[in-house]
């Protein structure tokens, strides 16, 4: 019986999630002649998603199994890692269509390494909420510094440590290191290392705190060295950015942070604040990304400020940004609610360039089977919730 569920998890998950990437992805076929912007326009809300159902979907399963087996651990363990690895499956023939330079083996490299990543965050913090205990004390306060201290060595040191062992991360080539070396020169700007990260994506990143750069493989193929230099400039410019601004990125983290609280707030204080509890942390995780969103932006548009006035020549930034998007199939113009960086049609004009193409419309947030998926685990966490707080009403 258990072998059963774990294979129709696998499978079941697997063909779901390739039939309605499949469904949701028709639009965009129907427009593979149009300018790329609009091929992104339209892909853009299937990929989000796509996604999002890698983790909504398992969520459904394991939801479903503790509902209907409620005593049946580990299996709800085992069927959500079944539903994980199915769910890669059925994602992969939407990410080769939409990318053909994603092999098999590099997407189950990037897969491998995503779900391990994934796995060891949620583990903390799935952990804190199991071995949290009923009622508000030192021990939960000690779990709770403890996840937070987990936290901050993830992001100032573990990622880049554990992406080195996996090999997702490698010393810079002499290419890289030259470019950021004298683009640090020129902005006064320090930095601690630079690192290449193996990916098919074309991607720069910052990590103000630890003063560290990656930049993918692949954007030192599609990038000059005038553009690459461009980007790393905004890069940089995060480096600069003041302790208040640092701390409140980690405003994020408050998204699931409050989870880990979740036996005392609903079981402390009795039935009827423990509905209200329940749904203060649904709302606050709905909230806080707004708000981290708003932060973002901000920052964003700083670096890019900071990264056209330490361009070489005018509109290098506004190229090398232009290619990135086309590349990635990143919209144009996003959903005001999901953006954290400002438009790409409104960059380009900030950094001196007026598109060659009419500024299109803005790129749905999420595609139908996204939104339905996240609707459904709500709806089974909110029922399953509900259940656990059962006993303070009388219920056995």
């Amino acid at each position: 019986m258990d072998g059963l569920i774990l294979i129709s998890a696998f499978l079941l998950t697997a063909g779901v999630i390739f039939v309605t990437n499949w469904l949701a992805l028709m639009p965009w076929r129907r427009n593979k002649d149009k300018h790329w912007s609009e091929q992104a326009r339209l892909a853009h809300p299937v990929i989000v998603a796509a996604r999002s159902n890698l983790w909504t979907v398992p969520g459904v399963f394991v939801l479903t199994v503790l509902l209907v087996w409620p005593h049946s651990s580990p299996l709800w363990l085992l069927a959500g890692i079944a539903s994980v690895l199915g769910g890669y499956a059925g994602t992969f023939p939407l990410d080769h269509e939409l990318f053909p330079r994603i092999s098999f083996h590099e997407f189950l490299r990037q897969a491998a390494i995503g779900i391990l990543f994934r796995f060891l965050i949620w583990f903390v913090f799935l952990g804190a909420a199991v071995v949290m205990p009923d009622t508000f004390n030192l021990l939960g306060f000690a779990i709770g510094c403890g996840v937070v201290g987990l936290w901050v060595i993830w992001s100032q040191v573990g990622l880049v440590w554990l992406g080195r062992i996996l090999g997702l991360f490698q010393p810079a080539p002499e290419r890289l290191r030259k470019i950021v070396a004298d683009t640090s020169a020129r902005m006064n700007v320090t930095f601690r290392e630079v690192w290449l990260m193996r990916s098919p994506s074309a991607q720069a990143f910052a990590m103000p705190g630890a003063r560290k750069l990656l930049f993918t493989e692949h954007l030192l193929e599609l990038l000059s060295d005038d553009e690459i230099a461009a980007v790393c400039a905004h890069e940089l410019a995060h480096l600069t950015e003041s302790k208040a601004d640092q701390y409140s990125r980690s405003v994020q983290m408050l998204a699931f942070l409050p989870w880990i609280y979740f036996n005392p707030l609903t079981h402390a204080f009795g039935p009827i604040f423990g509905f209200f509890a329940f749904y203060g942390l649904l709302f606050t995780t709905i909230g806080v990304p707004r708000i981290y969103r708003r932060i973002s932006w901000k920052l964003e548009s700083r670096a890019d400020e900071m990264a056209k006035a330490n361009e070489g020549d005018a509109g290098t930034y506004a190229r090398a940004l232009a290619k990135l998007y086309a590349d990635n199939l990143s919209p144009v113009v996003t959903a005001k609610s999901r953006a954290t960086h400002p438009h790409l049609y409104d960059r380009l004009l900030a950094a001196g360039v007026t598109p060659d193409f009419p500024r299109p419309a803005a790129a749905s947030s999420m595609a139908w089977h996204g939104q339905m998926f996240a609707g459904l685990v709500g709806l089974l966490f909110a029922i399953f919730a509900i259940r656990l707080m059962q006993p303070f009403g009388g219920a056995n």
